[in-house]
Parts: structure tokens; sequence; C-alpha cells
């Protein structure tokens, strides 16, 4: 049986990798935004309660609701972020990329199974898995 499963990723094509490793990065992308836009409401928010703050009390407490939400959305956004990217399947082994038992680098060049190498986004396009994908020996 395992030798099916050999078979079925060796017959991947470039194009299999290159569409995995495009929707990673374009997730990673979308999730890094959205953690950016997050930021930077939370620091005009922290900025106008601090010119708000101290002369219109009312105003103040309504500006005070949402950078609360900002402060608890924050830390659960980067929590999701961290989950998801740590979570991501590699291609050729579809264990989790960035894993092992005991070992967690979301920053590693290759995966901790099967040592596939993860291509920077703008080598996808170019990169040749069939003779960098293994590991060295």
């Amino acid at each position: 049986m395992s030798e099916l499963g050999l078979s079925n990723s060796a017959q991947r094509s470039e194009e299999y990798y290159q569409d995995q490793w495009s929707s990673y990065y374009s997730e990673r992308r979308r999730r890094l935004a959205r953690l950016f836009w997050l930021a930077v409401g939370l620091g005009v928010g922290s900025l106008l309660f601090t010119v708000v703050g101290g002369r219109h009390r009312p105003l103040a407490y309504i500006v005070a609701v949402p950078l609360t939400i900002l402060l608890i959305a924050m830390p659960a956004q980067w929590f999701i972020f961290v989950w998801r990217i740590r979570a991501w399947a590699c291609p050729r082994c579809g264990e989790y990329f960035f894993t092992s038992t005991l070992v967690n680098n979301p920053f590693g060049r290759r995966c901790r199974h099967c040592g596939l190498v993860r291509p920077k986004e703008s080598e996808i396009e170019h990169f040749h898995y069939k003779e960098r994908g293994a590991r060295p020996q």
C-alpha cells in the first residue's frame, strides 16, 4: 500500500506543486494583511482615544468600545494565523510541513518529514521540484 502512495506522489507535476505553494503564499499574505489592518485600526483607535479622552468623556467611552474589540481581536487573529500556517500540509507527503513530533519551525525551508524544499515566493514559477525536492543524503 505504501508503494501506491509513493507512486501517486511521484506522479505529481510541477503545476501541482506551483498551485500548492501559490495557495500557501496567498493564504499567508491574506492573513498577514488582516493582521496589518487590525494593527492600523488599533493604532488609529488608540490615537483617537488619547486625543479625545481628555476633553470629551462621553466620546471617549464611545471610542473605547471598538478599541477594546480590536484589543481582543488582534491576539485572536495572531493565534489563528500561527495555527493555520503551522498546520499547513506538505504537498508531497501530506504531513504538517513546519511541525514534527517535538519541533515546530514556522520559518523552515524544508518539510520536517519528507524534505521537500519550500521555495521563496519569487521562485515558485522557476522552481524545479524534481531536482531540488529531495532530502540530501
